[in-house]
């Protein structure tokens, strides 16, 4: 038995360890807190028990007390145990009290670290935590002191003030004009170059430079990394790409939902990975036979493609096959079948002008497909005369969402920009579990169909996808950013 006191990093989930990430994916029981990114909470195994010990909505957060005897009680019944904390657990994060109260019992622990915001947060905004010749040395230092320390709060500052060099200060911001007013009582000059960091290493990192002596006058706000030292005054940029800041929602299935989310992040985006359907099979409308004997094998879908080697022996398909698009493509690729023909365009509506292209009177067309999936191409195979055969091999349910309480305080905090929807069912899915509408949303729909549903459960008019493929999402979030800018 061990609980594994684990660094979530700051910033989005592509900044965690991969130590860190082993961790979660073998998590029997995983106790988390607010300040991590929620997404990551997707990567611990179905059979995991998460323990929320956060800031809930109008309510007070877990004590630290009551987090010690959780993890206690955890660490006796289970053999992997992780506690997830955003940033790293032995920097102000209090994990040292948790493996003091671990040990104690005679609960086995093991620390694995998380990239820290002094260092991770202000690098990425050009930052850095020492420079030759400018900043030899850092110190960390936390802005939250406990009541009735004001003998040793000024002692604390007279020391930062004498040991120069970087001086960085977590939780500071609501008292940046008195630690502002104390270091300069110490002989520290009023002129000396600030940074304060907001939101460090997220897309929508925010950075402000200023002198010491009007740190007071800025009006810092939660959470915020003060740099107080010359390496705030590099004048250092780093890249950010085109989509930096926008808040986006992927309301995809798994994995998609997931590696869109990274994928859009990688260009300055904050994203919310948020697979709110599973997919589940329906056998009984599996056919080996009429999978073999038909002219041709339609895939709608990634999903269906995957399914086929659970129906049949591929080598028995007989028919020539259609594709939807470049991801059914793929699907298709990795099981070892190469389609012998693909949509132009990856909709229903391009998928119909194949069928009707190419499909003859008189052959038979199978659409392995979604329960639920558009019949225009069904309609298209009518219209020329084939036999068409539907197999509804599986339906779209709703999936439990870890962490799912955390996500609209993410929201409350960072406003939502834009929430992708990748079919009709997402947009039903997302109705049920956040509400019909949120102020200021922009629904990005992948495709006609999903439009259609977007417009009839949302009562909004989306922005719909001139290529529904992930080149065509970036090139319309890109779009929308220019319009925010």
């Amino acid at each position: 038995m061990t609980v594994y006191l684990t660094g979530a990093g700051c910033g989005g989930p592509r900044w965690i360890t991969e130590e860190a990430r082993g961790r979660i994916c073998l998590a029997e029981h995983l106790v988390y807190d607010r300040l991590i990114h929620p997404d990551l909470l997707q990567l611990a195994p179905k059979t995991c028990r998460f323990h929320y010990v956060g800031k809930r909505k109008d309510s007070h957060s877990t004590s630290q007390d009551d987090i010690c005897r959780l993890l206690v009680e955890l660490g006796r019944i289970s053999d992997r145990v992780v506690r997830l904390k955003g940033g790293d657990p032995f920097v102000f994060g209090r994990g040292g009290e948790e493996a003091l109260a671990l040990q104690k019992e005679g609960i086995p622990w093991s620390y694995v670290p998380g990239v820290t915001a002094a260092v991770s947060g202000l690098g990425a905004a050009g930052v850095p935590l020492t420079h030759r010749g400018m900043a030899e040395t850092a110190t960390l230092v936390t802005g939250h002191r406990g009541k009735d320390l004001s003998e040793e709060d000024d002692r604390l500052w007279q020391r930062m003030a004498e040991v120069g060099g970087t001086r960085a200060i977590y939780m500071g911001a609501s008292r940046a004009d008195s630690i502002a007013e104390k270091l300069m009582k110490e002989g520290e000059p009023g002129d000396r170059s600030c940074s304060a960091v907001r939101w460090g290493g997220w897309g929508r990192q925010e950075r402000t430079d200023f002198r010491l002596d009007d740190m007071g006058n800025i009006g810092l706000r939660s959470p915020t990394v003060i740099a107080i030292g010359e390496s705030s005054a590099l004048g250092l940029t780093p890249v950010s790409g085109p989509l930096k800041g926008l808040q986006i929602g992927v309301v995809r299935p798994a994995p998609e939902s997931w590696e869109t989310a990274r994928i859009l992040e990688d260009l300055g985006a904050d994203c919310y990975s948020l697979p709110l359907v599973n997919l589940r099979k329906l056998e009984k409308n599996w056919d080996e036979e009429i999978i073999g004997n038909s002219d041709w094998l339609v895939l709608t879908s990634p999903r269906g493609a995957s399914l086929l080697p659970e129906v049949t022996d591929l080598r028995k398909i007989g028919g020539r096959i259609i594709s939807i698009g470049p991801g059914t493509s793929k699907a298709l690729y990795d099981i070892g079948i190469h389609p012998d023909l693909e949509a132009e365009v990856p909709t229903s509506e391009g998928l119909a002008d194949t069928v009707e292209k190419h499909v003859s009177y008189g052959q038979s067309i199978l659409f392995f497909r979604n329960e639920r999936a558009s019949d225009l191409p069904v309609q298209a195979a009518r219209k020329v005369g084939a036999t068409v055969i539907i197999s509804s091999a599986y339906r779209m349910e709703r999936a439990e969402l870890p962490g799912e309480e955390i996500y609209p305080l993410c929201w409350d905090e960072s406003g939502l920009d834009c929430v992708v929807f990748g079919s009709a069912a997402m947009v039903e899915a997302w109705a049920a579990r956040f509400g019909r509408s949120r102020e200021g949303i922009i629904p990005v729909a992948w495709g006609t169909h999903c439009a259609e549903a977007i417009r009839e459960t949302l009562s909004m008019e989306p922005e719909v996808m001139g290529d529904p493929s992930i080149e065509g999402l970036i090139e319309c979030l890109t779009s929308l950013q220019r319009r925010k800018e």
